[in-house]
């Protein structure tokens, strides 16, 4: 008997964990969706990567200087009308002719493919696909570099706007990475890879405007307008302006199998979601999207993982998933989860590109952090997936910088204000432009960008709210104050006990006044590089 109440019990158990699971299913509506909550260890990570591949990238070998000028034009070539600010990252948008359009009012895109390849007539973008290998591409090598960086979450390319999957994909299942160019199932190797080193594994998406991607659809004699490769250039556009039916059907197929297959425990979902309701006011592609949402979150339920997925251009509520915001900061702390995400050296690889300073990094890092955000950092791989000089050499100083700062960066949580601008003056911002946006929520935090210099300060606090970490931008040369344990500022009532600066043995000299936290510049600098971030703990 007690063993038949026994299973009793466990069977009515079993029902209300079902029950439960059942009444916690994710609807594709905004009602249900905004009932979802960021797990834990995303709010932990803070540093995540992805990167750029694809058949694009192979144009890079023909890229320097004087490409990178005539694409921007720069007043150099007088009477063209020639623009492309990304060229490789946009490639097939733009390497095809526009009908009726003159040589100098064509794309630079078309007139530097028909330098490189040939007239695209005779040599398409899928003809691009054959120069690509995977012989440079040492996921091991790169994921280890990341492991060591201190990087959390990993996210490597699945599918660009151009609809080339690289992984062995049953939706596209011509042309992909496992059958065609690398010859590799270059996802599946990186999400293993970085599973055994216990780093979170992502798959990075573009595709949702893939059906009407391609530019020179219709001109006869191109294979862009040829039917035999619809799954590579997609059905174009349908009736006022919609995508047709099976094209998003295509979208949520591609995006289901990425999810079913690897169990990502993030998705990055790039801003093409905003182009149809942009252009028609329709929300055709916003119904898609919580489709494919509402899928994701259920499988994570089911399947015992912790889904992440982040959107661009407000193409969701930020209480659905989490906003992305490219290139730009938030000009406060916001209460909800949010990501910014920056490329080291360019989206795809491009020689002649302006690499970023890795303290320019370090600094918008630490700012998104002290304002609740995540930062995704990008590298932008080689034809042969090899890894430019310059996305190694930010690694390696990333992992330095991580090793003697990472206590005040991970896993901890905004403090109460999210810092200090230097002379206590407010800094002017410039309100990021959008190409449109969804969802104009009234309740969002300002998305800006935001210059940073040596002197601002930024806060972040431990879990436990027992530590406080006050980083300065840069080396501080004089002594520093920390007004907000002033008098007058959030902290005037916390009493500190000890300061030590991260990465030093020196002893801190510093005292509390009136004015706040007065400290000594420190005589022995932390990095080489002064202009490098530098963190002090302040223990309650």
């Amino acid at each position: 008997m007690n063993i038949l109440i026994l299973f009793s019990a466990c069977v009515l158990g079993m029902l209300c964990v079902t029950l439960e699971l059942e009444a916690r299913e994710y609807e594709p509506t905004r009602e249900s969706l905004s009932g979802y909550e960021v797990p834990e260890w995303y709010h932990d990570a803070k540093i995540g990567f992805f990167y750029h591949w694809g058949p694009q990238s192979v144009v890079g070998e023909y890229w320097n200087r004087d490409v990178m000028e005539f694409c921007r034009q720069q007043g150099r070539y007088a009477g063209s009308h020639t623009a492309a600010r990304n060229p490789p990252g946009q490639w097939g948008a733009n390497m095809y002719p526009k009908a009726g359009k003159p040589e100098n009012e064509q794309n630079s895109n078309y007139l530097l493919h028909k330098r490189f390849f040939g007239d695209p007539k005779e040599f398409g973008y899928k003809d691009l696909i054959p120069l690509m290998s995977s012989d440079g591409f040492d996921y091991k090598e790169m994921v280890r570099l990341l492991d060591e960086a201190g990087v959390r979450y990993f996210a490597p390319m699945a599918i660009h706007h151009d609809g080339f999957a690289m992984w062995d994909s049953e939706v596209v299942d011509e042309f992909n990475a496992a059958k065609m160019g690398p010859k590799l199932d270059t996802v599946e190797a990186v999400v293993g890879e970085a599973r055994k080193r216990g780093i979170k594994v992502g798959v990075s998406t573009h595709v949702a405007r893939h059906s009407w991607y391609y530019g020179g659809k219709g001109l006869r004699g191109y294979d862009v307008s040829d039917p035999r490769y619809v799954q590579l250039y997609g059905e174009g556009i349908g009736e006022g302006g919609l995508p047709k039916p099976s094209a998003l059907k295509k979208w949520e197929d591609t995006l289901s199998e990425l999810v079913h297959r690897f169990q990502p425990d993030y998705i990055f979902v790039d801003g093409g979601t905003a182009d149809i309701f942009c252009d028609t006011g329709n929300y055709v592609h916003q119904d898609a999207f919580r489709r494919i949402v509402a899928n994701y979150y259920n499988d994570g339920l089911k399947n015992g993982y912790e889904p992440v997925i982040s959107y661009k251009r407000e193409s969701l509520w930020k209480e659905e998933a989490i906003p992305d915001y490219e290139g730009g900061n938030l000009v406060g702390i916001a209460p909800y989860k949010w990501q910014a995400h920056s490329n080291v050296a360019g989206w795809f690889y491009r020689p002649g590109q302006s690499v970023v300073k890795s303290h320019i990094l370090f600094r918008k890092t630490i700012d998104v952090v002290s304002k609740n955000g995540n930062m995704l950092l990008n590298l932008g791989l080689k034809g042969d997936g090899s890894m430019q000089d310059a996305d190694i050499a930010f690694l390696k100083d990333l992992a330095t910088w991580t090793k003697a700062l990472g206590e005040g960066i991970f896993e901890t949580r905004p403090w109460l204000v999210y810092g200090e601008d230097s002379q206590g003056k407010p800094k002017p911002v410039v309100e990021n432009g959008f190409r449109g946006i969804v969802y104009d929520d009234p309740s969002r935090t300002s998305s800006a960008r935001v210059k940073l210099i040596g002197g601002d300060l930024r806060y972040t606090k431990s879990k436990n709210g027992r530590v406080i970490y006050g980083t300065i931008l840069a080396w501080p040369k004089e002594s520093i104050v920390l007004r907000s344990f002033g008098r007058d500022g959030v902290g005037k009532d916390l009493k500190v006990a000890k300061v030590s600066l991260l990465g030093s043995d020196e002893k801190i000299v510093w005292k509390q006044t009136a004015k706040g936290i007065e400290i000594q510049a420190p005589r022995n600098p932390v990095f080489e590089n002064l202009d490098w971030p530098v963190m002090f703990k302040l223990e309650l």
